[in-house]
């Protein structure tokens, strides 16, 4: 039920180790909250953030919105003026943005909802990705039959399933879309191949980095109507100031390396080419390029088979999806430490990633490597402030390693 409350005087700053967002979410509940919190996402949106935790001993999960961007219909508690809300909290799977999340979440209501569009299942819906107020993924199941329903929002969906549309046209091998619904639900099959990431210690990074780059060309040729995903640049200054607001909430003795290597991705930036591309290198780009996005043939070749989370394409600089995928390499190596094979795994494609689309004198370099550095930053942002350093130091002391790479040889633009 939608609840709404004044709450004129909320709490906005930090207090005793929390975030502003950890402290509206503590006073606007209360004893309604029965374990301790974890961050679980932590994303700009509009003109604050979307934040997620979740609860300690339970299994709930909640979010923050403090964009002040008005909604359809409230599913939550609404913090000030409802028509300009200092900050909204909903329990998921109650997304005001997403709609369709919740049928999808339980059994009987997903089972509902999948007859409607023709498919059986017989198995729990598997979430995914979640990307509060934006997507999300599930898997659906009959025996060993897989299909994927994707929940977006209702304005989105035609234009999702027209984007799909056109980049398979072109070539392209995303899934194949097999029913799709203006409440905000694109149903497709399984992506050809097998999961990049599953075939890891298999792979050749060049022949791989030859694939994928062929695919970026048949991306490239489709002329898809509108813009890619805004660049992770235009959010710099967003991300380093969380960061510093997340180490100021720690013992300055704990957080003293990571200062550290943050002062020095700071100064990386600043060196580095934060322009805008000309419009003449602006290309039809995935947006979002990362190895969880591609899939493989079976074969053992390194040939890319399929490519999903086509939502964020569009035109835009080609350095935005060599640096996403550089940063997601670079976060999954520090999040690999506890398995060394699967560390060096993507340690090789990291590698071979920084040899090809970092390398001395290459056009574009500097845009990739400001780029990098923003990605690494954006990595870093959730572990430090979940209080996990360490992983947020490997991913900084990581990042500057790779971007140190050559740079005396110049940067390129």
């Amino acid at each position: 039920m939608q609840e709404q409350r004044e709450h004129e005087q909320a709490t906005t700053q930090p207090v005793d180790g929390r975030s502003a967002e950890e402290q509206l979410l503590r006073d606007a509940l209360g004893d309604e909250l029965r374990g301790g919190l974890r961050v679980l996402s932590h994303e700009p949106y509009g003109r604050g953030a979307l934040t997620g935790f979740e609860e300690a001993g339970t299994a709930r999960a909640w979010y923050v919105d403090t964009s002040g961007k008005r909604v359809d219909s409230e599913t939550g508690l609404v913090l000030g003026d409802p028509q300009q809300p200092q900050a909204r909290i909903w329990l998921h799977p109650a997304d005001p943005r997403l709609p369709a999340l919740s049928p999808a979440s339980f059994p009987d209501a997903a089972t509902t909802l999948m007859a409607r569009m023709g498919v059986v299942i017989d198995q729990r819906p598997e979430l995914l990705v979640y990307r509060p107020g934006k997507r999300a993924m599930f898997r659906m199941r009959e025996g060993v039959r897989e299909t994927y329903l994707k929940v977006v929002r209702p304005s989105s969906s035609a234009a999702i399933v027209h984007l799909q549309e056109s980049l398979r046209a072109g070539g392209v091998p995303v899934p194949t879309i097999t029913a799709w619904s203006e409440l905000g639900i694109v149903l497709t099959e399984a992506a050809a191949g097998v999961p990049l990431t599953a075939r890891l210690d298999e792979l050749d990074p060049e022949r791989l980095l030859d694939s994928i780059d062929a695919l970026r060309e048949r991306m490239a040729a489709v002329d898809t109507g509108r813009d890619a995903r805004a660049s992770l640049a235009s959010r710099t200054p967003w991300y380093v100031s969380r960061l510093r607001a997340a180490l100021d909430r720690h013992d300055r003795r704990d957080g003293a390396r990571l200062e550290g290597l943050l002062a020095s991705v700071e100064r990386s930036l600043e060196a580095s080419d934060a322009a805008a591309p000309d419009d003449a290198d602006r290309r039809t780009v995935h947006g979002d390029l990362h190895v969880g996005q591609l899939f493989v043939d079976a074969d053992g070749s390194s040939r890319i088979a399929g490519v999903i989370d086509i939502d964020t394409a569009g035109l835009g600089d080609p350095a935005d999806d060599e640096a996403a995928m550089i940063g997601h390499l670079v976060a999954s190596i520090a999040l690999s430490r506890a398995d060394p094979a699967r560390a060096a795994g993507f340690r090789r494609l990291l590698d071979a990633s920084v040899a090809r689309w970092l390398a001395p004198g290459r056009p574009g370099r500097g845009r990739v490597a400001h780029r990098t550095a923003v990605h690494v930053l954006a990595h870093a942002l959730t572990p430090t402030e979940r209080g996990d350093l360490e992983t947020a130091e490997a991913e900084l002391a990581l990042g500057l390693e790779i971007l140190g790479r050559g740079r005396s040889a110049g940067s390129g633009r």
